[in-house]
């Protein structure tokens, strides 16, 4: 019997958890204002967003304008390297990188440069 509860726990987990992985995935849809709402609005938005579909909708003031749907694009990913004025530190690394590249999810590793053997920080943002 407990063989049975473990396995039915462990499907209802494993569905729980792949529900919320959906979710995110579906979640990464993008909305653009493509003008006055009119009987195009969908053709509009196909020709503007490559496999988009458009749907009139209000703004927060109610008028009606023509909404673009689609898949919003891979965020594109830079790097920075400077180096460290002392040992480098992990937390000091990612704080000089967010100081660097703000509000771009700027996170730092430390690296040592073989050939001074000097600290180095290495900062990952979004471009």
């Amino acid at each position: 019997m407990a063989n049975h509860f473990s396995l039915y726990a462990t499907t209802l987990l494993l569905l729980a958890t792949s529900s919320a992985l959906m979710s995110t995935v579906v979640s990464d849809l993008c909305k653009q204002d493509n003008g006055d709402c009119t009987a195009n609005c969908n053709t509009r938005c196909t020709a503007a967003f490559s496999g988009s579909h458009g749907k009139c909708g209000p703004t927060l003031g109610g008028l009606q304008r023509c909404w673009c749907y689609y898949d919003c694009p891979a965020l594109k990913t830079c790097n920075d390297d400077f180096v460290m004025s002392s040992d480098c530190e992990e937390n000091h690394c990612t704080l000089a990188c967010v100081t660097k590249h703000p509000g771009r999810g700027a996170l730092g590793k430390c690296q040592i440069n073989f050939l001074d053997l000097s600290d180095s920080c290495h900062c990952t943002f979004f471009c």
